[in-house]
């Protein structure tokens, strides 16, 4: 017994150490992300007076009636003065087809691409590439609705040598708690993230809702495979791996519409992790790299997405044990304590995104819960990949309301 409790103990304290130091790296990283950009916020407009270059805008779309217009309209309503939008339909057996041929017909930059059965969306973002014939392409969920000035903010940066950018993904539908949980989650975990892994110089996953990418670069890696479920992962990690460079642009806002029920929610997410471990898999000679992305970038993606949730189940008897070392009030002060500094991270957070501060009050409920949320994800992923049940690219029921409120808006 003495042995399981050493072990217990070591697990919990090698966790601690871990998360401790990661989150140190992430929050010195993105703190100097914030202060660079804000001594050089860098350019808005191209350099010498250059024209924009054209720009082909992907959205791929399977069963998206109720969101595609939306979707559609805030691109045409951007200020970007020469685009075009391929809107491909996957084999769609709702009415998704019929609104693109709309969408089509309301607007001359809209073409319609019928993709005959449905093949996924790595094969319908490609099938648009094929038809692309723009130096920079965006790629677009039909559920996401880009600000006006996004095209410009994502399309700059690769005009400016990157070969791909990334965009600073929101929560749009924001109306109960669950939504109200994952805004907190994208600005305190996902984009915290990625301000410290753009400075660091490895992003490990260009969000496939929004990101724009230059067209000769999607063409060297071969584009988006099919490989995994998180296909915008598993291309980042190709390009980082081709020696491709990837940026961030936080101020290239897309809002998303994020689940809104638990069913939903569980889906999406057990899709993410298989994905995740499938690229972790896939990649795994990326370890071996003797940079960024090999000594931070594959390491975080591991720990994040498997080591944790073996370390999280092995600390809980050793949590009650350190209750018995010290006492249930000093054990108490600390938790408040980590609560406390986490909720002023978060604030900052929201501060910096320039996001509605007071959605951060969620912090202290959302910390608490997730954790066990993601174990439940955790459990039914490894219960899938133990049974060699495929995860299927499983959707939230789409509500459509924040694709209702830009389709009636003057702007998006």
């Amino acid at each position: 017994m003495s042995l399981l409790w050493a072990v217990t103990d070591g697990l919990m304290a090698a966790g601690a150490i871990l998360l401790g130091l990661r989150l140190v790296l992430l929050v010195c990283c993105s703190a100097w992300d914030v202060l660079r950009r804000w001594r050089a916020p860098g350019p808005s407009e191209p350099p010498n007076d250059e024209p924009w270059p054209a720009l082909t805008v992907l959205i791929p779309a399977f069963n998206e009636e109720r969101v595609l217009a939306g979707t559609v309209r805030s691109v045409a309503a951007s200020d970007y003065p020469d685009l075009r939008v391929l809107v491909i339909d996957d084999g769609s057996c709702d009415g998704t087809l019929a609104v693109a041929q709309a969408l089509a017909l309301e607007d001359p930059r809209v073409e319609l691409v019928a993709q005959q059965p449905n093949q996924g969306k790595a094969a319908a973002l490609n099938a648009g590439l094929a038809r692309t014939q723009t130096a920079v392409v965006i790629s677009l969920d039909a559920d996401t609705l880009l600000v006006r000035d996004s095209l410009k903010r994502l399309a700059l940066p690769v005009m400016l040598g990157a070969d791909a950018c990334s965009s600073n993904i929101e929560v749009g539908n924001r109306s109960g708690w669950l939504t109200h949980w994952q805004s907190v989650e994208y600005v305190l975990g996902l984009n915290l993230t990625r301000r410290a892994q753009a400075t660091i110089g490895c992003i490990t996953t260009i969000p496939g809702a929004a990101a724009a990418f230059r067209a000769e670069a999607l063409r060297a890696v071969g584009g988006w495979s099919g490989d995994t479920r998180t296909e915008d992962t598993d291309l980042t990690l190709t390009m980082l791996q081709a020696g491709q460079r990837v940026v961030y642009e936080p101020r290239a806002r897309a809002l998303t519409e994020a689940p809104e029920t638990i069913a939903g929610l569980l889906r999406q997410r057990t899709r993410w992790m298989h994905g995740y471990l499938a690229c972790i898999w896939k990649h795994r000679r990326a370890f071996l790299r003797a940079d960024s992305l090999g000594w931070f970038g594959m390491p975080n993606l591991l720990l994040l997405h498997l080591l944790i949730f073996p370390l999280f189940m092995a600390s809980l008897p050793a949590m009650l044990r350190v209750v018995e070392w010290t006492s249930p009030g000093a054990v108490l002060a600390f938790l408040v304590g980590y609560l406390w500094l986490d909720t002023a991270l978060a604030f900052a957070c929201y501060l910096v995104d320039r996001k509605p501060v007071g959605e951060a009050a969620w912090t202290p409920i959302w910390r608490l819960a997730w954790p066990f949320f993601l174990l439940a994800v955790f459990f039914r992923t490894w219960a899938r990949v133990i049974t060699r049940r495929d995860v299927p690219w499983e959707k939230a029921d789409r509500v459509g309301a924040l694709a209702d409120r830009a389709s009636h808006a003057s702007q998006p």
